[in-house]
């Protein structure tokens, strides 16, 4: 009762106080979001992890990395034989299906090394290094492994399965993929991918068979599969021609890493149950349901266009330097909604989060 009590008072001094005073409500709930941010208790690989996600999603979003394109993808015939196949396809992939997303379904992620037994763990380290070798020999550069090293098994189950158009999170040409082709049953998606001038290059796989590519800075896809009795199996796995890369876990590792792709339910749901809990708890003491639908529209509106045209036209100095469209952020608003179950803490948040991408320091927001 006394819990209650308090509750109620609390609640009705804070009314009190923003009455005739709703733009307080932004101070504190950006002011409260700000000093979580700042403390670094959100952070996922050295770098908020809301902010992770939000990066991930508008990987797919042209506006956001039309200026760091630098299209590097080629096709290369038997990189493996076929001990090396037969080897890799001895490790044993789960067949549970990762979380659809919007551009990513029918798949199945399976990451090095937790599940992995000893000696999967001795054919990816072996199979890993023949593979590096080949891949310098081809470029003529020196490469290092990418963080941990989490060569990840990608398969593609039938009809409709797809990775659509993106690029990679870290848009960086130093960062350097590999696709091997494992297995392949019926009539296989091919890699494909775009040139500076957005012309389409198709790579088609057998066994063995690679693509070579910059990831980061180059727009690829697995487009959708017709065939109902098709299936696959590649493994990808990243190199960097820049050591210092490696020992930096901000950029080898990302939010994808994280959820494995989508099969790591566990981590999905509690980022998901993160935001619901920050938002409800910080909507409750700055009284975001004392706000108006009008300012917040207005507020909405103004932060769509500042996202979108600020970074596209002045060189601030500030944030990532990078736009972002009005159509993929409304999208980015609409999920953040979702997760927090409000339409006005749900607001705030998105605002929050896209315009500390503009105005907060280069150090502190940017991916690359």
């Amino acid at each position: 009762m006394k819990i209650d009590h308090f509750l109620k008072k609390f609640i009705k001094k804070r009314d009190n106080f923003y009455k005739g005073n709703e733009y307080l409500i932004f101070i504190v709930y950006f002011g409260l979001l700000f000093i979580l941010d700042y403390s670094g208790i959100m952070n996922l690989y050295n770098q908020n992890f809301v902010r992770r996600m939000i990066n991930m999603y508008r990987r797919r979003d042209n506006l956001t990395y039309q200026n760091k394109l630098k299209p590097f993808c080629e096709a290369e015939n038997k990189m493996l034989n076929e001990e090396d196949i037969k080897k890799l396809q001895s490790i044993r992939i789960p067949q549970n299906n990762d979380i659809p997303w919007f551009s990513r379904k029918n798949t199945t992620t399976h990451q090095c090394c937790d599940k992995f037994t000893e000696n999967e763990k001795q054919i990816i380290r072996e199979i890993s290094e023949k593979i590096r070798q080949k891949y310098e020999e081809i470029i003529g550069k020196k490469l290092y492994y990418l963080g941990s090293n989490k060569a990840t098994f990608y398969v593609y189950h039938g009809k409709n399965s797809q990775h659509l158009w993106h690029v990679d999170p870290q848009n960086l040409s130093e960062i350097y993929n590999v696709i091997i082709c494992v297995k392949k049953k019926g009539g296989i998606s091919p890699l494909q991918c775009k040139d500076i001038d957005d012309n389409v290059k198709s790579i088609y796989f057998n066994e063995g068979d690679a693509a070579i590519f910059n990831g980061g800075t180059t727009v690829h896809q697995v487009p959708p599969n017709d065939d109902d009795d098709s299936e696959r199996t590649v493994l990808s796995i990243a190199f960097t021609s820049d050591d210092k890369l490696n020992k930096h876990e901000k950029y080898s590792n990302n939010i994808c890493t994280y959820i494995e792709g989508g099969n790591n339910y566990y981590n999905i749901i509690k980022l998901i149950l993160l935001i619901f809990v920050i938002n409800w708890i910080i909507s409750f003491i700055s009284g975001v349901n004392n706000l108006s639908y009008k300012i917040l529209l207005i507020l909405l509106t103004l932060v769509l266009l500042i996202v979108k045209y600020v970074p596209l036209y002045f060189n601030t100095g500030l944030g990532s330097g990078r736009s972002s469209s009005i159509t993929y952020n409304i999208s980015i608003l609409l999920i953040i909604m979702l997760i927090t179950f409000s339409i006005k803490g749900g607001a705030l948040f998105f605002c929050y989060f896209v315009l500390s991408d503009v105005f907060f320091l280069p150090s502190w927001v940017e991916y690359d």
